[in-house]
């Protein structure tokens, strides 16, 4: 979008680009502080209606926690996102076994959506983004099978039990949904959202659903 690209050149005039991790290089985040950070790869079976889920980084790392916040959060920085690209897509790599299975089998992402109103604040959807990288890196089909109809309020400060209420029945299906689905979101925590799209593409006629998530925090 036209207006990411303004306000990239409108963030990069006011305040200059410097390492997210060690503030010395005129880089988003530097190839050394890139080479720092520790890649989980870490599948889990049957959780929250989805039969395996893969995190990829560890929350904790202090520039993974910082990444995060400048793309989710103001100012929105997704180019941030784009630089951890390459580490999310060598990490899947080394599963090769996983991906063969993922690709003879047809799965197609599913990116989690945004409501209208986050979607236009945000200026784009880090799923979407995560997806439309892993998509362009492995061939796999991408779809937007689900939009989001209720524009909730953030999940941040929620205990679980107002998570799981927060995201009941937000979830609409577009089109004819595949048998096999990989849903892509960020942030993981206590499987409230991923839970609730599972279901709606489980009541459409899809049979298997894993997940791709960065963080699980």
């Amino acid at each position: 979008m036209w207006i990411n690209k303004l306000k990239d050149l409108i963030l990069n005039t006011l305040f200059p680009v410097e390492c997210l991790g060690c503030r010395q290089h005129e880089e988003i985040i530097c190839q050394k502080c890139l080479d720092k950070i520790i890649v989980l790869n870490k599948w889990e079976t049957n959780l929250y209606s989805l039969e395996r889920i893969v995190t990829i980084f560890d929350y904790q790392q202090p520039l993974i926690k910082k990444a995060i916040k400048s793309f989710k959060y103001s100012p929105y920085n997704l180019n941030i996102l784009k630089s951890l690209s390459p580490i999310f897509i060598k990490c899947l790599k080394q599963s090769p076994l996983i991906l063969k299975f993922l690709t003879k089998n047809r799965f197609i992402l599913v990116p989690i959506p945004l409501s209208k109103q986050k979607l236009a604040k945000r200026g784009f959807n880090q799923a979407e983004v995560i997806a439309q990288e892993l998509a362009a890196a492995f061939n796999w089909p991408f779809k937007k099978s689900l939009k989001k109809i209720k524009n909730t309020p953030s999940q941040t400060n929620l205990s679980r039990e107002q998570r799981k209420l927060n995201v009941q029945s937000v979830f609409k299906i577009q089109g004819e949904i595949a048998p096999n689905i990989i849903l892509i979101d960020d942030i993981l925590t206590t499987g409230a959202t991923l839970e609730q799209a599972a279901k709606a593409l489980y009541y459409a006629g899809a049979k298997k659903i894993w997940g791709i998530v960065l963080v699980k925090g």
